[in-house]
């Protein structure tokens, strides 16, 4: 009756920390995920506001005033020097 006992308070003292570990695991689990989905709408943030940026800078009236600015440039270098 003794051995049964024993048994008993081993299996439930192994349940008892088991639980206990898979328990932490799981908060370890939702802990990883979290930072996994922070850095991924810190990525997603940065696409588009390097894609945002990239569509500013190449849009056609930016690249007429460049065109613009350029020839602008390169007539005031062509002037006869006084």
């Amino acid at each position: 009756m003794n051995e049964r006992i024993a048994v008993l308070l081993v299996v439930l003292l192994l349940e008892l920390l088991g639980g206990l570990g898979l328990r932490n695991e799981a908060t370890a689990a939702r802990g990883r995920i979290e930072v996994t989905r922070r850095c991924k709408d810190e990525c997603t943030l940065r696409i588009n506001f390097c894609t945002s940026l990239f569509n500013e800078v190449t849009s056609p009236a930016n690249l007429q005033r460049e065109l613009d600015r350029r020839k602008q440039q390169q007539e005031i270098n062509n002037l006869p020097q006084l």
